[in-house]
């Protein structure tokens, strides 16, 4: 039993590599229940900032204000609306768009990369961070520029509609600069070279041409849903990964051992391997071997001792 251990712990280990959700789902989902926010039921996998860390995962973190809570992201900070556990939505806005003040909404949803995006700022309709995938809904939302520009846009430009994003009677300028919205499908040749991408914002519109900024405010009120999925699945891109780095080390082994072999018997042509690594393939070589002659040894006298008694029990008979 003492010899079956080792293979069975290393069958085990290996499985809990490619598995490692499996291994710690008792450690994390422990029975925490859940949290109230105001209205906002917070349970697993969100957790409060004062919550223990076992009650939630790290980046489903929320922070409370006021009664409120809050979602930080890497572009920007939401309230969370609602949590709908059952289908994983939650639904969010921009702390700035919920403020009673002349804040401007500057809060980007972090999807994607600058590598694959139409512009810097925006990028596909899902992005993975820790396992943890995160989807926006293009049939429903979409996003559009925040541009911030040191020259007052007051009439459109290469076809571009700029929309004053300032829903104050009277905005000044913020370190003599203005800020407009621009729809997310505009080209980037229409941006004027005084304005530069401050955010991209969701909105609940396909396209904000015409609208006027009590409008576009009166949409962005309304906040964005987006969903979450752990991915607690096998990738099986992973595990064929990992089986082709395990063949090419077994390769090298083997390439490795008949170098050893061979520099034993006939001068090596390049430098050969270290003698530890020629002593440590020799050795694993005896080893084989004599196990190999015990084995065969130990089969040839069992076939011996068979053919007598069968010999043996023949005489008997006649």
């Amino acid at each position: 039993m003492a010899t079956l251990k080792l293979p069975l712990l290393c069958l085990l280990a290996l499985a809990l590599s490619f598995f490692p959700h499996g291994s710690t789902a008792r450690s994390i989902n422990t029975p925490c229940g859940f949290t109230l926010c105001g209205n906002l039921s917070i349970r697993y996998p969100f957790r409060s900032t004062t919550e223990p860390q076992s009650c939630g995962l790290k980046r489903f973190e929320l922070v409370r204000d006021n009664n409120r809570a809050i979602f930080p992201m890497d572009r920007g900070n939401f309230y969370v609306q609602h949590i709908f556990y059952d289908n994983q939505t939650i639904h969010i806005v921009d702390v700035n768009v919920d403020k009673d003040n002349c804040s401007i909404p500057l809060s980007s949803l972090p999807f994607g990369s600058p590598t694959n995006r139409k512009f810097p700022q925006i990028g596909p309709t899902s992005y993975t961070y820790l396992d943890t995938e995160f989807a926006f809904d293009t049939f429903t939302y979409e996003e559009m520029f925040v541009m911030n520009c040191s020259t007052k846009m007051n009439k459109p430009w290469s076809g571009a509609n700029y929309i004053n994003a300032c829903r104050c009677s009277s905005c000044p300028p913020t370190n003599k600069n203005y800020f407009y919205f621009l729809d997310g499908a505009t080209a980037t040749s229409a941006f004027h070279p005084s304005c530069t991408v401050e955010a991209l914002v969701p909105i609940s519109l396909h396209n904000i041409n015409g609208l006027s900024t009590f409008d576009i405010y009166r949409r962005l009120r309304m906040g964005t849903q987006i969903t979450w999925n752990l991915q607690s699945k096998l990738r099986w891109g992973s595990v064929v990964n990992a089986l082709q780095s395990l063949f090419w080390v077994l390769v090298g082994l083997l390439l490795l051992y008949a170098e050893s072999m061979m520099a034993l018997v006939l001068p090596p042509a390049t430098s050969p391997p270290s003698k530890g690594i020629q002593i440590f393939f020799v050795t694993i070589t005896g080893i084989i071997l004599v196990r190999t002659l015990l084995g065969i040894s130990c089969l040839t006298v069992l076939i011996i001792r068979k053919l007598r008694r069968r010999h043996l029990s023949v005489n008997v008979g006649e």
